[in-house]
């Protein structure tokens, strides 16, 4: 049970803050594709994931493909594609999920019980499409007008 409330509030995060942080309108998708499918006509994602403790432990993971990162990073940081550098990209990737994690948890348990650990970025290597099907967790495929993203949530 927990874990189905805790997917339904990542959904809600996951709209929340990529509408009114990041710009970006998403649509979670209705498909029980796998994350190598999903993302089969991308070249190359950014991942990141972030560590949370309390009264269920776990990780959160956040993927996009780079062809949208930059769009992301811009509306993030107010400036135009082109001024955006890999170094805002990989930060913004680790921001995005700390903001989700951190709306989700409090959406999950009002009471502020959970502690959230440092987002880390996901190695090029561990995003190939043969390591996709090795993320651990319960991934939601996310829409944007532009491309696919993908959230998972692995609970310990």
């Amino acid at each position: 049970m927990h874990k189905d409330h805790m997917m339904k509030t990542m959904k809600e995060a996951i709209s929340n803050v990529l509408e009114t942080m990041f710009f970006q309108p998403v649509q979670i998708a209705d498909t029980n594709c796998t994350l190598q499918e999903w993302f089969a006509h991308n070249r190359s994602l950014l991942g990141a994931t972030l560590n949370f403790k309390g009264p269920l432990s776990g990780s959160l993971c956040l993927l996009i493909p780079v062809e949208i990162i930059s769009e992301i990073t811009a509306n993030f940081l107010g400036l135009r594609e082109e001024e955006v550098n890999e170094e805002q990209k990989r930060d913004t990737i680790k921001e995005a999920i700390n903001i989700i994690g951190g709306n989700m948890l409090s959406l999950f348990d009002r009471k502020g019980a959970f502690k959230l650990g440092i987002p880390e970025l996901i190695e090029e290597e561990g995003l190939t499409d043969n390591k996709l099907g090795d993320l651990k967790g319960d991934f939601i495929l996310i829409e944007t007008e532009e491309s696919g993203l993908a959230a998972g949530i692995a609970i310990y």
